[in-house]
């Protein structure tokens, strides 16, 4: 069965403006009935249409997420899709717990390292590495409280 489309619905499916399909109604290339184009008549005239591209794809789905919405409002979450999250979750933490040890473990080796080069410097480069070293453990300090 051949659909009949809305002037819009049509522009959109070929991508052109609506201006455009009117001129060509008007100029006999397109049949027009009652303000509406049949698809047929649009691919004579544009056999490139693309009947994806005319929202009505989208408009349905937004549609079905709606009434999904509204018949799950009503009832109780699904069990098993809330403990398949939780379990991700606990995962997910697990992991960056592990990398947030990983980082900790690297800053105080770098504390450690540093301290033993100041040691290992003159009286002006060990003053000026015990800055860098005070700030080091003052910024860890910091990230350690949060």
């Amino acid at each position: 069965m051949d659909r009949l489309l809305s002037l819009s619905q049509a522009a959109r499916m070929v991508g052109v403006p609506r201006r455009l399909l009117q001129q060509h109604i008007q100029e006999g290339c397109i049949e027009a009935f009652e303000g509406h184009i049949r698809l047929s008549e649009l691919r004579k005239a544009y056999p490139e249409a693309d009947s994806d591209r005319s929202g009505m794809i989208e408009k349905v789905n937004r549609i079905r997420e709606a009434a999904v919405f509204k018949a799950n409002r009503d009832f109780r979450p699904d069990i098993d899709q809330l403990c398949s999250e939780l379990q991700r979750a606990r995962v997910e933490i697990a992991r960056l717990q592990g990398e947030v040890d990983s980082y900790r473990q690297f800053a105080a080796e770098t504390e450690q390292r540093l301290l033993t080069m100041q040691q290992q410097c003159d009286a002006r480069q060990a003053m000026i590495l015990g800055t860098l070293v005070g700030w080091f453990m003052h910024q860890s300090k910091l990230r350690d409280t949060k």
